[in-house]
């Protein structure tokens, strides 16, 4: 039974590649709960046809209440110019500077990989990104992320976290680890449920 709109709108990071069965379920999740879901994934990110896909992300951003975020290994969505951020960083760039409650989850393999590089002491900015090309059915090429960890997801994590801030002054600080699904929608029935609690983050906040 799905609960009345609670016209709270909830942003879901755009991160999609290999991860579209995990965004069905927490869309699903959080539209029963009564929450309005902003996730590409499912085009109800309000669009503007007069601006790009980034514009359209970062308002549908800007214009939420709370922001739900997915640290994943590959660096996320619409990555335009060589060494520029992708779409799904810029959204938790406008998250972390508007204020707005937040809840994070990382794969675990980019906690695995931030150890494993500082205990290596190999510098986040010598990890390759590789693109790895693909060929359609129609025979035309297309590049792809290869599965590999992508450097933007372990500076992602470290902002996340807060890694430059002293643990006694951390706040906001949470980023949930996760390996499957399950672990996904512990965390988020275990936030999201209580409507009431996530209003009162909201005003909190304003």
């Amino acid at each position: 039974m799905f609960s009345e709109r609670n016209h709270v709108k909830v942003f879901v990071s755009s991160t999609v590649y290999d991860f579209e069965s995990h965004l069905d379920v927490v869309y699903s999740t959080l539209d029963g709960y009564g929450y309005d879901v902003l996730m590409s994934h499912k085009g109800t990110v309000p669009v503007d046809s007069k601006v790009s896909n980034l514009e359209n992300c970062l308002k549908g951003v800007e214009n939420c209440d709370v922001f739900l975020g997915f640290i994943r290994p590959l660096s996320g969505t619409g990555i335009l110019k060589p060494g520029e951020k992708s779409i799904t960083a810029q959204e938790f760039d406008v998250a972390f500077r508007v204020g707005m409650p937040r809840f994070v989850l990382a794969d675990y393999r980019v906690v695995f990989a931030r150890q494993f590089t500082n205990m290596m002491k190999i510098p986040i900015g010598d990890i390759p990104n590789y693109v790895e090309k693909a060929t359609r059915s129609d025979g035309s090429m297309v590049e792809r992320p290869n599965r590999v960890i992508h450097s933007e997801s372990i500076e992602l994590y470290n902002i996340a976290i807060k890694n430059n801030t002293l643990p006694i002054s951390r706040k906001g600080n949470w980023v949930q680890e996760y390996k499957n699904l399950q672990d996904v929608m512990l965390h988020v029935e275990a936030q999201f449920k209580d409507v009431e609690r996530i209003k009162k983050l909201i005003n909190e906040h304003e």
